[in-house]
Formats: structure tokens, sequence, C-alpha cells
């Protein structure tokens, strides 16, 4: 299976993430109804409110909501538009990280994270992590290593990055905006970005490439 899937293609097996949609919203918003044991609602551009299960929740940008299954969620933008990403998949309540970043190139880039072999024009840093994780390109281009394999980015885009992968953003031609969404902590349970120099050798997760 491929590492990067567009919306509406089927994921790999192994992601615990199986769908995401990015969303243009209006004042009309939209009803969603959840699907699965996990559902959850990333506020991109502008703010969404969220209505329904009993309760009302603003939702601003960067931030997330978890949907829970008991019925159908109304999302609303506060203002006149908004943007979201709408995640859906069977991940557990021990996850990582979860909101939006940003990344271009530089004519001074400073690296952090791990010694790589090719040339960075970026402050992404080569790291790993503890969990799977997705990232989807809202804006922008740029160039994506996963185990050493470099591949073109583009808006729409998902990466599937799965546990224990060193992975990187070593090119940003155009200014990137996208989520990322860690899922299921494993192993030691360790959040945030993880460097062998620092947090022993990376070790991908069989069957997660």
């Amino acid at each position: 299976m491929p590492r990067i899937v567009r919306q509406g293609e089927a994921l790999p097996d192994w992601c615990q993430l199986r769908e995401f949609s990015i969303v243009e919203l209006d004042k009309a918003g939209l009803q969603l109804t959840p699907k699965r044991r996990s559902e959850r609602v990333v506020a991109c551009r502008g703010s969404v409110q969220l209505r329904g299960q009993g309760r009302s929740k603003v939702v601003g940008m960067g931030q997330y909501a978890d949907i829970g299954p008991e019925g159908p969620v109304e999302v609303v933008p506060v203002y006149d538009s908004a943007q979201v990403v709408l995640l859906s998949g069977d991940w557990g309540t021990e996850t990582g990280g979860c909101g939006i970043f940003s990344a271009e190139d530089t004519t001074t880039p400073v690296d952090r994270g791990d010694p790589v072999s090719y040339p960075k024009t970026t402050n992404i840093d080569s790291h790993y992590h503890d969990c799977d994780e997705y990232w989807i390109l809202l804006e922008g281009s740029a160039t994506v290593v996963v185990g050493g394999d470099a591949m073109p980015f583009s808006p729409g885009d998902c990466l599937c990055i799965g546990m224990g992968n060193p992975h990187d953003m070593p090119h940003a031609p155009e200014r990137v905006k996208a989520v990322f969404f860690e899922t299921g902590l494993e192993r030691r349970k360790r959040v945030g970005h993880l460097w062998e120099h620092t947090h022993g050798v990376a070790v991908p997760a069989a069957g997660r490439n």
C-alpha cells in the first residue's frame, strides 16, 4: 500500500485512522454522524461550534474535539465560514498530539533532530514516535521522507507514518500548512519528537511501512 493516500482512497490496513476528509463550511455547517469508534474534528481555519449530544463546544483554529457515539453533531462556523478536517477510525484513549503545523524553506535551516544524509532547507527535524502519525496537507507543497524514501507532498495528501519510522520534511518550496495526528501510544508511550541521539534507536513497527 502507498504511504500517501488521497481523500476517499483506502488507507493501509495497519492504520488506526480509517477515513479523513477536508471540509469547507459555510453558514449552514454540516451534520456529522459518528460511523466508527473514534471520531475527531480539527478546526483548520476559523472557529467552529459543535452542537449535539447534549452539549455545545467551540473549537478554535488548531484545536480539536472528539465526538462520542451517542448521535449526530452539528458543526457550524462561528462566523461566516471555516475549514475542518474530519478524522474517523479506531484509535483508543491514549493518543499523542494533534493540531496544525507549518513549514517553509529558509536560507538558514536549523536541524535539531537526527543527522541525515540528504540536504535540508526547512527547520523540520528528522524524528520518530511511539505511535503512528498522519500528516494531512492543506496548503503548500513539500518533499517528505519516511524511512529514507523521499516523496512529493501535495494539498489533499495524507502521509501515513508507521510507528518507529524516522520521518522528515526537508523541503517546502511553498509554505506548508498541515494537520498532524498521532494515534494510539504504544511501547514506552513517550510523546513528542523522539531522536536516536537522545531516545535510542528507532525501530519501525513490523508491517507498518
